[in-house]
């Protein structure tokens, strides 16, 4: 079996999905991932999203598109739980197997990045990637492996990660 090769473009899609696009498109464009199943992000919500996991791609990706009903953004996790055929490609990086730090390295040679050792965020490329932990230096191998590269990256459109504009003075 081939590995599934999904490819970030930022600011735009991950892989066939296509940010702004209907939630119906949306739905259809997952399915080379896997069954899309409609999700709600909590109890008693509509659902207004798409899930795909499992199908043995070896992850699980999240398409948000909420009231809107248009894409927003695009969430994509490793699901260690199965040995990995997808690659996530951003900037020809599979962020699920290249180290973390060598990520952020070639992140950091071409665009602001704002990291706090366990995630980073691209602002201008409204990307965020993830880690749950760091291991460190007595970590063993199965833990080392697990978390020295990036677990998952959400792609969203412009101004995703842009500050809030400042709320005016009272009175003002």
């Amino acid at each position: 079996m081939e590995p599934l090769v999904i490819r970030i473009d930022p600011l735009g899609a991950a892989g066939p999905v296509l940010l702004g696009s209907s939630r119906e498109e949306a739905g259809r464009a997952s399915r080379a991932w896997g069954e899309p199943v409609e999700y709600a992000p909590y109890p008693g919500a509509l659902p207004l999203d798409w899930r795909v996991g499992g199908g043995g791609a070896g992850i699980d990706a999240f398409v948000h598109c909420g009231s809107t009903g248009v894409v927003q953004t695009v969430e994509i996790f490793r699901d260690f739980g199965t040995l990995p055929r997808a690659q996530v490609l951003l900037l020809g990086m599979d962020v699920f197997s290249v180290p973390a730090e060598r990520v952020v390295d070639v992140l950091r040679e071409r665009f602001e990045i704002e990291e706090d050792g366990y995630s980073c965020t691209v602002p201008e490329l409204s990307i965020g990637l993830g880690r749950s932990v760091v291991p460190d230096q007595d970590a063993d191998e199965e833990e080392c492996e697990r978390y020295t590269c990036f677990g998952n990256v959400l792609v969203a459109g412009p101004g995703y990660y842009a500050p809030p504009p400042p709320v005016p003075e009272a009175g003002r």
